[in-house]
């Protein structure tokens, strides 16, 4: 439909109060045309005029708090701030539950601040940081904007402080990943929430987007605003353009994404995160070291994350003078393991007669130390009881940080006692590092953080290391981090090699009497 017949249908519905005219196109349907047009780059006028006869004709549709939230939008780009204000307490007033609530509330923060009504700004700002339904990037903006106004207020000037940019997913199917990640760099930062006390940094938020080319431009920003540091970007997909761009700045970037060569791109590229090759290493060497096992298979889904361990533990196990004794792949959806467990543990099988009974004995003739399945807790769970039916005794089973979950215990009870695996973090470690991150954690956001949130913290907290000793460039803080140890981190000792890659004991994890302990005595070997 025209976006000239849409005002027609308004018009006349308006006009005449002809219920059935109305309703014969959606409301939805005609925000959307209106809204397609101003995408399309049609002359905000034009816009303007589709949204406000859009809100007339239908004042409590079920989309009219979205046009009211996109008509004070394009009022604020046109620099109208009295007029976006009066649409945002519209719509606060009118639609209370609308998703659009905080940031509305954000935008009558700002609006408000615009036009000098300083004092007031601030209510709706205080509304969004103690609101749980804000989104982490939300607040930031929030408390940054709150912070000007109190300086305002008590008329200090205001002195530029620091700044750290963050390059993370923030829109689409990955946007949990990216607040998630962000928490931790603002724990750190001790930005709002329970840390009220700033510690001397700001913090700039770019979107990643979803292309090289919004990747290296944020980065690009983000150089331009005068960062002198940044963490992220997270994705693979992503990670070697941020890389690229970030070295081209030579802007220091400490990645947290596993992507493989991202330190090697060059001297102002570090990287704290988890990487198939440290897990791999990490329980190879525990295996072979602590437990003296020698002789491995190896059973792996075929997609990236199972080959790739496979084929660093594999490289690992030979490194440390080991023996793969046989490997294996199958499909990832896969249900029944047992063609693979028999052939990689060597089964022989013998029938035999027990009274009127017929009985299957299962031999094992593969001599076999450990099995190691780079898999999810899911298919280990599935399966670990395979061994047990074939008779299969004496094998340990160790495994990546994939299988740590609560849920491996549930779905594999008795047939994981005694798994063993490696983690990037551990909620439960009695490190002191991991202890009082927990504690700071759970007192700003309210649940127990996981590997993304402990990473980013830890990234962040090294770059604030860097930044205390008012470097005077970037180059300074790139030295700086290079020879960072952060001493007692969320995920424990943290410091770089030359290239640029984190050296950190990971966490050695057991399943004992039913939990997912942390191992800590120096056992026995075989």
């Amino acid at each position: 439909m025209k976006l000239r017949a849409v005002f027609l249908i308004l018009l006349l519905a308006s006009a005449f109060s002809c219920a059935a005219l109305a309703e014969e196109v959606a409301p939805e349907k005609i925000l959307r045309t209106i809204m397609e047009g101003i995408e399309r780059g049609e002359p905000d006028e034009q816009g303007i005029r589709g949204l406000e006869d859009f809100i007339s004709a239908y004042p409590a549709s079920p989309v009219t708090d979205e046009a009211a939230f996109r008509l004070a939008s394009i009022y604020i780009q046109k620099k109208d701030f009295k007029k976006a204000s009066g649409h945002y307490k519209r719509l606060l007033e009118k639609f209370p539950l609308s998703p659009y609530k905080m940031e509305s509330l954000y935008g009558l923060g700002y609006c408000l601040y615009r036009v000098g009504d300083i004092r007031e700004a601030a209510a709706p700002l205080k509304s969004v940081l103690e609101n749980t339904g804000s989104s982490v990037a939300l607040k930031v903006k929030a408390q940054g904007l709150l912070s000007a106004i109190e300086d305002a207020t008590r008329k200090k000037s205001a002195r530029p402080l620091p700044l750290i940019g963050a390059i993370l997913p923030m829109k689409g199917e990955y946007a949990n990943f990216g607040e998630s990640t962000l928490k931790g760099i603002l724990l750190a930062a001790n930005v709002f929430g329970a840390e009220k006390e700033k510690t001397g940094f700001d913090v700039m938020i770019k979107d990643s987007g979803e292309s090289d080319k919004e990747t290296e431009d944020a980065i690009k920003e983000l150089s331009e605003e005068g960062v002198m540091g940044v963490v992220g970007p997270l994705l693979s997909a992503t990670a070697t353009s941020a890389a690229k761009a970030a070295q081209k700045e030579k802007l220091p970037a400490i990645a947290l994404s596993r992507k493989e060569g991202l330190p090697e791109i060059g001297n102002y590229v570090f990287r704290n995160f988890l990487t198939a090759k440290q897990q791999s290493q990490a329980i190879a060497e525990y295996a072979m070291r602590r437990l003296g096992l020698k002789r491995f298979a190896i059973l792996y889904p075929e997609n990236p994350y199972g080959k790739e361990l496979a084929s660093h533990f594999k490289e690992a196990v030979k490194k440390n003078g080991g023996l793969i004794s046989g490997e294996m792949s199958y499909p990832p959806e896969k249900k029944d393991f047992g063609s693979e467990v028999k052939t990689l543990f060597g089964i022989k099988t013998k029938e035999q007669l027990i009274g009127r009974r017929h009985a299957t004995e299962y031999t094992t003739t593969a001599h076999v130390d450990a099995l190691y399945i780079p898999d999810h807790y899911t298919t280990v769970a599935q399966i670990a009881p395979y061994l047990a039916y074939y008779n299969i005794k004496g094998v340990q089973l160790l495994g990546g940080n994939g299988w740590n979950s609560p849920e491996l215990v549930k779905l594999g009870g008795e047939y994981v006692e005694g798994a063993v695996f490696v983690d990037g973090f551990f909620a439960e470690s009695k490190k002191k590092g991991t202890k009082e991150f927990l504690e700071r954690f759970k007192k700003a956001y309210g649940y127990t953080p996981g590997i993304l949130e402990a990473e980013s913290y830890d990234a962040a907290m090294i770059l604030f290391s860097a930044l205390k000793g008012n470097p005077k460039n970037r180059d300074a803080v790139r030295d700086s981090i290079e020879k960072t140890e952060l001493l007692e981190g969320a995920t424990g000792k943290v410091r770089f090699t030359p290239e640029g890659e984190a050296v950190k004991e990971l966490f050695l994890l057991q399943v004992k009497k039913g939990n997912i302990t942390e191992i800590q005595d120096e056992p026995r070997k075989r």
